[in-house]
């Protein structure tokens, strides 16, 4: 499948895979962004994803991203969806810095990851369960006390 995207700063990087097995495809940053402690900052990319019809792009912490840069994806997993590729919709990378110490992210820092699933569109029916309850939220550990 090939992915167009548009550069909207001639300092993005076109995305790439780390290696030949990798499930997702890394997404660096453009600009020197300063996160103080307990904020939120978002990270320019450079780029606008024009993804296919019925996917969607996901956007994932890579797993070092902690360790490296002292920040989480503010939004757990960001979302892009198919109708999200006009001229200015370069996608972000929003982070949260939870720590007590300000946190410097430099560009070209590799601080997530992306991939591109099919999104089937669903149509929603209401109607009775079709199944017998199992247990409560975090149960099926076979522990029966409902918890995790």
């Amino acid at each position: 499948m090939n992915l167009r995207i548009t550069k909207t700063d001639p300092r993005a990087v076109v995305p790439a895979y780390g290696t030949p097995g990798s499930a997702a495809f890394d997404l660096t940053t453009i600009e020197d962004v300063a996160v103080p402690a307990g904020s939120q900052a978002l990270l320019r990319t450079g780029l606008v994803f024009c993804i296919p019809e019925d996917h969607a792009l996901l956007i994932l912490a890579r797993s070092s991203t902690f360790r490296k840069f002292g920040v989480i994806l503010a939004n757990g997993v960001g979302v892009i969806d198919s109708d999200y590729c006009g001229p200015e919709d370069e996608v972000l990378i929003s982070v949260l810095n939870s720590g007590t110490e300000d946190v410097e992210i430099k560009s070209g820092s590799r601080v997530a990851q992306a991939m591109v699933i099919h999104r089937p569109k669903l149509t929603f029916e209401e109607g009775a369960p079709n199944a017998e309850n199992r247990g409560g939220f975090g149960s099926t550990g076979g522990h029966g006390d409902g918890g995790v």
